[in-house]
């Protein structure tokens, strides 16, 4: 029986080779998109829960007001975990982490030396609270020794090939540190990714411990922290435990700026989802989780129907057969199960050109990079997802095949074999109605899609309020350089492309924030957060500001290097200041005179409104460094106006004389424009993933179109004939033909629109600085169109034999 059944499968395959190839491509794609589409989806939804501890793990946020304005930060005080686990019960455990140094860290071992951005300084219990899976090392131990260090299995290959590393040194920053443990990759959903970590028992990190220190150091959040409370603990709790820490320990020092703080906690596992916070790591977004499940629930969907429309358009092709199978003795059960296994057998062979299609797929497209994520099938290492593979396959082949084999096998022998079996008219409307939904989300997409990319291009074509266009940045490493930069200018400035630099202590996305008391109009002093940043002479000039008032800073005047700021339009709005020049901010010891204002810009996505901004005047290597900060740590950029053409070979000029100046360290540089661009990475992103799931839900509604026109032509080949012969033409038939589905069509463009303005005006909502939908209305007619021309053209293409057709033909048995 099995062989019968493989053996007219195969036949059908072979007789009917456009109907399967049509559902075989349907399905084949259909399935390599719900399965790139799963795994992301699986991803996402399971952040950092790879931890055994995730349920009791949660992160201190913390809430800081001065003079009633808030900064909520996800980065706490580095003695606030400890001192809750010390006066609290209910606190069974701290651990907490610090990014460091905030730029990529220059790490030797022998002649090997490598850039690393994902470091971090960690508790020594970090490896009993988050789950790591170790491969050398005691994690009991490994961060107990100040100079220890533990890195990733990524870190260790890169240094010392397949051999165990421990005891090995490593040099960063003028020390030496010993690898004391290894650990395997941080898997990709996890919200703090890591590649060393160093111990917060190094002084450096740890700071002073008297009551003072703590005190003064509460207001100065620099690290995340984490608390271990009970599985069933209650997040509303911690109110009471903020609210009277603040009380205790902050509130004395807090009257003196007055300032407050809240703390709150937030679940290890939902912070990847519902966490906006400053200085907190890139977040996921709800909103692109819904929409792919949606967009993969759809094509699913649209799979099983297209191939439901196919099968049932069919039916007048295999009803002879149906009929003698009956009245040969074959029941409806035996019916039924060759039906669902013909779509079993489909849904079979979809399954594994499906799983082809992705390994081509992630070869030929950049889904991964467009994904953010390393997606890729290891079957052999993931049991998991090979059982939720062939169950997904079994399950699309049940459900493609279920309605069509109750439909066929319902059939009444005597009917079918006189010709007089016709279709009901609800399972015509259920059809029409399926391909509907198909054109909803279509124009939905495509429209989504364009919006997207019209906000994209206002991003990227809007002024900053300075000019990024070649601007590049050279990162300075060590105080020497530094001290020798009128030497390195001299050098480069004889180069014609050269028109101009400066240097600062910051990149101009990634500055510092600092409280500054300011007294405004009414002579009342006010605490403003601002970014901060120190420049040399002429940066606002390099960078392409505009100074509205007053004076760039000047070697000339002594008093710029310690008490002069150029202030943003911003600071002296929220002073309001009519006349800001001369007006003091208190900064240190000093008050220092506003000396010039520089027009609003922005240094941060747009996503954020312009926040206040304030340049100083680089004093000195010595005078700015931080603390007792070593000078070969030391880290500055240097900002250069080159010209737009001959860039290569200007980047070989100024590459060949730092390695002049400075042969120790690798040549390192970027463009401003680069740099900008990167905070607006994940919606470029998404705009060009959806594009590509945007042309696969066209062409798998292309597919359903064309079995709806082939179940239509089907149905009216006898009323197509009576036309013909009454003097139709061909193309008045097509239009016949076509007039239904480009209604259906247009009923869905309406839908469509209205679901994509909700979708796209939220997801718009994360913008500060946006378009207006009203004012690119005209993008959902180019959707509708769009999806009208490929719905003519699809129906045209099946239709026309039949409209072309002889009638004798359609009505030789009448």
């Amino acid at each position: 029986m099995f062989l019968s059944f493989i053996k007219i499968t195969l036949r059908i395959l072979y007789r009917e080779k456009v109907y399967a190839i049509i559902n075989i491509a349907g399905l084949s794609i259909a399935i390599a998109c719900c399965l790139i589409l799963g795994m992301w989806l699986r991803s996402e939804l399971t952040y950092d829960q790879h931890h055994k501890n995730h349920r009791q793990i949660y992160r201190v946020e913390s809430d800081y007001v001065f003079d009633g304005s808030s900064t909520r930060t996800a980065v706490t005080s580095r003695y606030l975990g400890p001192m809750l686990a010390e006066e609290y019960p209910e606190v069974r455990g701290f651990v907490r982490f610090r990014k460091f140094p905030g730029f990529k860290l220059l790490m030797r071992h022998e002649e090997k030396a490598y850039f690393w951005g994902t470091v971090f300084v960690a508790s020594d219990n970090v490896f009993d609270a988050f789950t790591h899976n170790i491969i050398y090392g005691d994690p009991k131990t490994a961060l107990v020794d100040p100079a220890s260090m533990a890195v990733s299995e990524t870190f260790s290959r890169m240094y010392f090939g397949d051999t165990n590393p421990i005891g090995k040194t490593i040099e960063s920053n003028g020390k030496i540190r010993k690898i004391t443990l290894v650990f395997a990759d941080l898997p990709e959903n996890s919200h703090l990714r890591y590649d060393a970590l160093f111990s917060f028992n190094d002084k450096e990190f740890a700071g002073d411990d008297t009551v003072t220190a703590r005190q003064n150091g509460l207001w100065n959040p620099n690290d995340y922290t984490y608390l271990l409370m009970s599985e069933d603990y209650n997040i509303r709790d911690f109110k009471s435990i903020s609210d009277a820490f603040f009380k205790k320990h902050m509130a004395e020092i807090g009257k003196t700026f007055n300032g407050t703080w809240n703390g709150w906690l937030q679940p290890l596992k939902d912070i990847h989802f519902n966490s906006r916070l400053l200085y907190d790591e890139p977040a996921g977004n709800r909103i692109y989780v819904y929409g792919f499940l949606a967009v993969a629930v759809f094509i699913l969907l649209v799979a099983c129907i297209n191939y439901m429309n196919l099968a049932t358009a069919r039916a007048a092709k295999r009803a002879k057969e149906v009929g003698i199978q009956k009245i040969l003795g074959s029941g409806r059960s035996r019916l039924m199960f060759q039906f669902v296994g013909e779509s079993l057998f489909f849904s079979i062979i979809s399954l594994f050109l499906g799983l082809v299609l992705i390994e081509v797929a992630l070869k030929l497209i950049p889904l991964n990079q467009l994904m953010g994520k390393n997606i890729s099938l290891n079957l052999s290492s993931d049991p998991l997802l090979l059982i939720s593979i062939i169950a997904f396959g079994l399950i699309l082949g049940l459900l493609s095949g279920l309605y069509p084999a109750i439909h066929l096998s319902a059939m009444k022998p005597l009917t079918v074999l006189i010709g007089r079996h016709k279709t009901g008219k609800g399972s015509s409307f259920l059809r029409q109605l399926l391909v509907l939904v198909q054109f909803i989300v279509s124009v939905s997409v495509i429209a989504c899609t364009l919006l997207m990319a019209i906000q994209m291009q206002y991003v990227s074509s809007k002024s900053l309020g300075f000019n990024k266009e070649n601007r590049l940045i050279v990162t300075l490493r060590g105080a020497d350089l530094v001290e020798n930069m009128p030497t390195v200018k001299k050098e480069l400035i004889n180069n014609h492309n050269v028109l101009g630099m400066a240097f600062s202590t910051h990149k101009i996305n990634n500055t510092p924030i600092a409280y500054l008391n300011i007294k405004n109009n009414d002579n009342v002093t006010k605490t403003l957060s601002a970014n901060i940043m120190a420049v040399s002479q002429n940066f606002v000039d390099v960078i392409g500001m505009e100074l509205i008032a007053g004076r760039d800073f000047s070697k000339e005047q002594i008093t710029d290097k310690k008490i002069s700021f150029i202030i943003s339009e911003t600071v002296a709005k929220n002073m309001k200041w009519e006349q800001p020049l001369g007006k003091s901010i208190e900064y240190g010891e000093a008050d220092a005179k506003v000396i010039g204002v520089v027009k609003d810009f922005h240094h941060e996505s747009l996503k954020s409104k312009i926040q206040p901004f304030v340049l100083r005047m680089f004093s000195g290597v010595e005078q700015d460094k931080v603390g007792n900060q070593a000078r070969e740590t030391m880290i500055y950029y240097l900002y250069i106006n080159i010209r737009g053409n001959e860039i290569a070979q200007t980047l070989d000029f100024i590459k060949t004389k730092f390695e002049e100046f400075d042969p120790e360290h690798p040549f390192e540089f970027e463009f401003l424009d680069d740099t900008l661009n990167k905070m607006y990475l994940s919606e470029t992103n998404l705009m060009g993933l959806i594009g590509i799931f945007a042309g696969v839900c066209i062409f798998i509604s292309c597919l359903g179109l064309f079995g709806l026109a082939a179940f239509t032509t089907e149905l009216r080949t006898k009323e197509i004939g009576i036309r013909k012969v009454l003097g139709a033409s061909t193309w008045k038939i097509i239009l016949m033909l076509a007039s239904r589905i480009l209604l259906l069509v247009l009923g869905g463009s309406l839908i469509a629109s209205l679901i994509a303005y909700y979708a796209m005006d939220e997801w718009l909502a994360d913008f500060a600085y946006r378009i207006s939908i009203n004012q690119a209305i005209w993008v959902f007619f180019i959707a509708a169109a769009v999806a009208a021309c490929v719905a003519f053209m699809t129906i045209v293409l099946q239709s026309l034999k039949t409209a072309q057709a002889n009638p004798v033909e359609a009505l030789r048995h009448e």
